[in-house]
């Protein structure tokens, strides 16, 4: 048997005879920049994309609520009445199963609360969520007859039944309510929500 120190030192010329080094200073400061650079260009892209997410959340919630909202109409004799009860804190809409949290005409700052105000006897109905990342109001106007000339929520310019949809954007607030007296919605559409 080998000693030991015979046996390190040879390896130690193994090693030297077939070249065998490590990464020098230079290559690793190489790589080091390359991850930063990746990082620098990975980062901002990913926060896009969050943001662009709970815009399209806030919208597909707002989607959903209209269609619960909408089936609750047609059920409801062609009337938006009682759709939310006030006093028993509870909305007759999430009896539709919608999956979402409903909250009368209340500012709300999380991104599956639906704030709602309506009007059964007008037969009007305004949903608006909050998108959290790029703090922007989403609105749906639901209008099911002609509505005064004052418009509900601003909506001067769409007084005819149909359905509406608006963004305030980059709200100050950091909340979102559905309210007759909104402000801050430049566009109104009929054929979905404005590119935000």
């Amino acid at each position: 048997m080998r000693r030991v120190p015979e046996r390190l030192r040879a390896r130690r010329l193994r090693l030297e005879e077939a070249g065998e080094e490590g990464f020098t200073l230079i290559e690793l400061l190489v790589v080091l920049l390359i991850i930063g650079i990746l990082l620098a260009i990975a980062i901002p892209t990913f926060l896009s994309v969050t943001k662009t997410a709970n815009n399209t959340a806030a919208q597909a919630n707002l989607q959903t609520a209209l269609t619960g909202a909408d089936t609750f109409y047609t059920a409801n004799n062609q009337t938006y009445s009682n759709l939310y009860f006030a006093a028993a804190g509870v909305s007759s809409i999430s009896s539709i199963d919608t999956g979402l949290t409903y909250q009368s005409a209340t500012a709300t700052s999380k991104s599956n609360v639906i704030s709602i105000a309506y009007s059964g006897a007008a037969g009007w109905l305004l949903l608006a969520a909050w998108a959290p990342g790029t703090k922007d109001c989403w609105v749906i106007d639901d209008q099911k007859a002609t509505q005064a000339s004052t418009g509900i929520a601003g909506n001067t310019t769409n007084l005819g039944p149909g359905t509406y949809y608006g963004v305030i954007k980059n709200t100050t607030t950091s909340k979102c309510a559905a309210a007759t007296g909104m402000t801050g919605i430049t566009v109104w559409q009929s054929t979905g929500f404005p590119t935000g």
